[in-house]
Order: C-alpha cells, then sequence, then structure tokens
C-alpha cells in the first residue's frame, strides 16, 4: 500500500459519488446514507494499517462460524473459551510456520503426506476429485462448487500472464495432481473494457461470458488465485482478481 494508491482510492470513490444521482437520479430522492461518509475513511485506514485484507473482518468471522459449531455442553465459567483459542492459536501459528520459505523440507513433505491422509472420505486417492486443497486454498471442480472452480493461472510454464478459467476436472496419481481448466473467453474484437482505465488499482477485466473450447492441464503451483465472475450483460462479464500478493 502506497500513498498514490490510497489516493487514487478517494479519487475514484469521489468519481462514484459524483456520478450516482447522474447516472440514477432516483437516487436524488433518498436519504444521505453515512455509509458513503464512511467509505471516504477507508483511506485512512489503508495508510495507518495497509491493504484491507490485512484488516478485514472474514478472518473474525470465520473463527465465530467454527465456534458456534462446538458443542459447549453447557460449560461456563472461561475454561471452553481458553481450550478453543489456545487450540486455535496453536493451529494458525502451525500452519503459518509451515508456510515460511525456511520451513525445512522434510517437514513440507509430511506436510503433503498428511494432508492425503486426512483428505476427505469421498475423495478417491488416486483419480478423478471433486476438491484439492492446496497450500491452504481449497479448489473445486466445477460441477461441484462454481465459485472454487473460478481461478487465474498460468496456462504453461512459459506464459507470463495468468488468464481466467472454469476447473473442469481435477485428476490425481500418486503424490501427483492435475487440474484440467477451461478457459474464459476473451472480448470479440472491437469490444471496449470500461475496467482498463481502473487497471491496476481495480484488477478487473471484461471478458466474454462464453467459455472457449480449449483446456489446459495445469499444476497446482501454476495457479495464481480464485477470481470472482459476474456477468452484467447476456454477453459479457466482469473478471476479478482475487490475488492477496
Amino acid at each position: 500500500m502506497t500513498v498514490a494508491r490510497a489516493t487514487t482510492y478517494c479519487s475514484f470513490l469521489k468519481t462514484c459519488v459524483e456520478g450516482l444521482t447522474v447516472h440514477h437520479p432516483h437516487a436524488q430522492k433518498h436519504v444521505k446514507r453515512t455509509i458513503i461518509h464512511t467509505a471516504f475513511h477507508i483511506y485512512d485506514f489503508l495508510l495507518l494499517f495497509g491493504p484491507v485484507v490485512s484488516w478485514w473482518c472474514f478472518p473474525f468471522e470465520r473463527v465465530i462460524g467454527f465456534l458456534q459449531k462446538v458443542n459447549a455442553t453447557d460449560r461456563v465459567g472461561g475454561e471452553l473459551e481458553g481450550i478453543l483459542t489456545r487450540s486455535f492459536l496453536c493451529g494458525a501459528l502451525l500452519r503459518r510456520w509451515l508456510r515460511r520459505s525456511d520451513c525445512p523440507e522434510i517437514i513440507q513433505q509430511f506436510k503433503a503426506i498428511f494432508d492425503r491422509a486426512f483428505a476427505p472420505p469421498s475423495e478417491a486417492v488416486d483419480g478423478d476429485r471433486a476438491q484439492y486443497m492446496f497450500n491452504g486454498t481449497s479448489f473445486s471442480r466445477v460441477s461441484m462448487h462454481f465459485g472454487n472452480s473460478l481461478v487465474l493461472y498460468y496456462p504453461s510454464a512459459s506464459a507470463s500472464m495468468p488468464i481466467p478459467g472454469s476447473i473442469e476436472r481435477i485428476v490425481s496419481h500418486g503424490m501427483e495432481t492435475s487440474f484440467s481448466i477451461r478457459r474464459q473467453a476473451r472480448l470479440p474484437h472491437g469490444q471496449s473494457d470500461p475496467f482498463l482505465q481502473y487497471y491496476p488499482y481495480f484488477p478487473a477485466q471484461t471478458y466474454s461470458s462464453k467459455m472457449q473450447n480449449t483446456t489446459d492441464t495445469v499444476q497446482p503451483s501454476m495457479i495464481l488465485s480464485h477470481c470472482a465472475h459476474f456477468e452484467f450483460t447476456g454477453d459479457r462479464a466482469v473478471v476479478v482478481n482475487l490475488s492477496r500478493g
């Protein structure tokens, strides 16, 4: 995060707010919302705390969801909370250590064996899989979960730019796993991408809403991240890079 990026955020938000009543005249009759004022203060938080992913509430909401599923058996007094907190902290620190670049290779190999040993029983060790966990991220084939099948990936080892696609198959053989990914079709020639004016501050691009006939077989390490996909017209879709890098 830099001052220039935070300032650009304010500029884009200001343009959006000023154009709200122009492009949506009915909004003039609406009561002014404090959320718009609050959104401008995100600029201050960006400078104080860095990228939004560093301080948003999703991790805490995930912990709350985890705690809600625990059978408390009517225990009170803080004992159960203390046990859960310590267990969660130990697990988080272990996962963080396993992702460090200086983690011993032998430990990383044991982690791969451990992950396979405790894979969901519905998935076969060899052959087609419904989902696969790689570096803490869950990927699914499109027939199981559309959102988790959407990825940005490098179609070959020599590719310099990732492209969007949808995972159609996940196949494992021994310790090797590969993904078969169908490419998202690009915009037809002559159509413009309105999101280019915001790139790279807002990592979105417009593609065709259709898929190509081309599929690529890639290793999990060739996937950059998940991506978001939203069809805003019958033949156009916006793809947003969800990489935290």
